[in-house]
């Protein structure tokens, strides 16, 4: 009787510290990976600086390093562009420099790649950027992806199945994913904006986005 009391006490107390171990890291890991994302974007917003010349980086006039500096000019670049890219006087600009752009080789396959991959996800437009859903990496596990149209060219004509373009982002960087071409029957469009799909893959499925009940085709 006398082993079996200190032996009880030593389960419990491993079960209490079991259990704290757990709750503390439902409570540290969103917020380490939280800070983690957020680090990440704004050093690779950091980074850019260094593709400026000398003359127009405020980091060779400043003697010492500002973090997220980098950031705030990312912003207001962008901002700037948006600007640019909806006023009237400047759109035909624009688009020239774009058209100039995807005549140089080698550079123009990338460029034309990331152009439409970027306005497929977050153009105003709804038109090819469908959240779907469907089978992988294997039969009887879902994922959520984009599909970015249907496959033409050598890419249609060499498969039986009508293919669709989805990209599908990895957890929690949504920058990074996978290209695939899936036969149309095997997929599943959803309702969701691609916005609400980003918050569901970069929070690892804790923002679920409301049920929409009606369901839609590709088109």
């Amino acid at each position: 009787m006398a082993e079996r009391g200190p032996k009880s006490l030593r389960v419990k107390f491993r079960e209490i510290l079991r259990r704290y171990f757990f709750a503390g890291l439902l409570v540290l890991l969103p917020l380490v990976i939280t800070i983690w994302f957020l680090g990440w974007i704004v050093g690779l917003m950091d980074g850019l600086l260094n593709f400026l010349p000398a003359q127009l980086n405020p980091f060779s006039y400043i003697p010492f390093a500002v973090p997220g500096l980098g950031a705030l000019f990312t912003l207001a670049i962008i901002l700037f562009l948006g600007f640019l890219a909806t006023s009237v006087v400047t759109r035909g600009a624009l688009r020239i420099w774009d058209a100039f752009l995807t005549r140089i080789p080698i550079f123009r396959g990338v460029y034309s790649s990331v152009r439409k991959l970027v306005e497929s996800i977050f153009g105003e437009e709804d038109k090819g950027r469908k959240v779907v859903l469907l089978e992988w990496p294997r039969k009887g596990i879902y994922t959520v992806g984009f599909a970015t149209g249907y496959a033409i060219g050598e890419l249609a004509t060499q498969s039986g199945d009508r293919l669709v373009n989805v990209f599908v982002p990895t957890t929690p960087n949504p920058t990074a994913g996978f290209y695939m071409l899936v036969p149309e029957k095997e997929i599943v469009p959803l309702q969701m904006t691609p916005e609400e799909a980003f918050k569901l893959i970069v929070s690892g499925g804790m923002i679920t986005p409301e049920a929409k009940v009606e369901s839609g085709g590709l088109d």
